[in-house]
């Protein structure tokens, strides 16, 4: 439950607000992005170290089609918001939330004082942890794998029509209250909390309303994309194309098309990824660490993983630890 001194902040008046109900017309395109892009830029309005963070969506102005290069998180506290894609207009009510990709372009209709909307700025890396503790697939997980790892750029939506369920709101609530009024070990107390708002959301799935811009060709992309990050150690595209039941030159063709990559070189780019998300946040021995990620010859492992990163594992492991 958001508490009440956080509550008369957010009825309060914020600068930004000041100015469109004086007369200001348009946003101030200096707080969120460059001059010449309609890309919201995530770094604008976050800390380098800060993988996810609040603010109050501004009420009293429309907000013209643009795109952000983070994932986006609306949630209706109180009111309701009327946002624009691809032609279809969505109303969002009190208790309703949505996520949206890097991808996706979308304006959003002026709010009036009435509502209070609350906008999650989150960058991708964020939701790495959870994709070895989920062990099931729904719609959301395929958004949040997809939002990791994909490379077709397809624009994409989720949309949670929950504002009936207690829990949900319950789980939001902490989250907002945890980043207005943080507590000791914050990082660990958020990654928990999103933690269960995410398995409170994937019991829902006749709740969930989803668009994307992709066709049958991103569907098989995701399918091979998803194969490789998680059977990297010892996936090979015989195997793929015996689960997918594809001819191999096919799959070898669509992985060409959309990456410009080989399917050697993506189980590559995964297992580096993995090395380095393992020297950042585990103690792990360089030695485990190679065996881990696939690779049992020590001196190729550093030689490649030199080129990708320009730096020896001991290096890396030394500035990012």
């Amino acid at each position: 439950m958001i508490s009440n001194d956080v509550l008369e902040e957010l009825e309060q008046y914020t600068a930004e607000e000041e100015g469109f109900l004086h007369g200001k017309t348009g946003i101030d395109r200096s707080i969120f992005m460059s001059e010449t892009s309609d890309v919201i830029d995530c770094n604008h309005i976050l800390k380098p170290d800060t993988m996810l963070s609040v603010r109050k969506h501004a009420r009293f102005v429309d907000y013209p089609m643009h795109r952000h290069n983070y994932i986006e998180l609306m949630y209706v506290y109180q009111g309701s918001m009327t946002h624009h894609i691809d032609g279809r207009r969505i109303k969002m009510k009190a208790g309703e939330l949505m996520f949206l990709n890097q991808s996706i372009s979308h304006s959003i209709e002026r709010c009036t004082e009435q509502d209070i909307i609350f906008n999650f700025i989150i960058r991708p890396e964020f939701f790495e942890y959870l994709s070895s503790l989920m062990d099931q697939e729904n719609e959301l997980f395929r958004f949040l794998f997809k939002t990791l790892y994909s490379w077709d750029h397809s624009g994409e939506y989720l949309l949670f029509k929950v504002s009936g369920s207690p829990e949900v709101r319950t789980d939001i609530e902490a989250i907002i209250m945890n980043l207005y009024r943080p507590q000791s070990n914050g990082a660990f107390r958020l990654k928990l909390l999103v933690g269960l708002l995410l398995a409170d959301l994937m019991q829902k799935p006749e709740l969930a309303e989803s668009y994307s811009q992709a066709g049958s060709d991103s569907l098989l992309s995701a399918s091979i994309l998803e194969y490789i990050v998680t059977d990297y150690r010892e996936g090979s595209l015989q195997k793929l194309a015996g689960q997918l039941k594809q001819p191999e030159y096919k799959l070898a063709r669509t992985i060409k098309k959309s990456t410009g990559q080989t399917f050697k070189d993506l189980v590559q780019q995964v297992r580096l990824e993995k090395a380095a998300q393992l020297l950042h946040s585990t103690d792990m021995s360089i030695s485990d660490i190679l065996y881990e990620v696939g690779y049992d010859n020590r001196s190729y492992f550093y030689r490649i993983f030199k080129e990708r990163y320009h730096l020896t594992p001991s290096d890396y492991r030394n500035q990012t630890h």
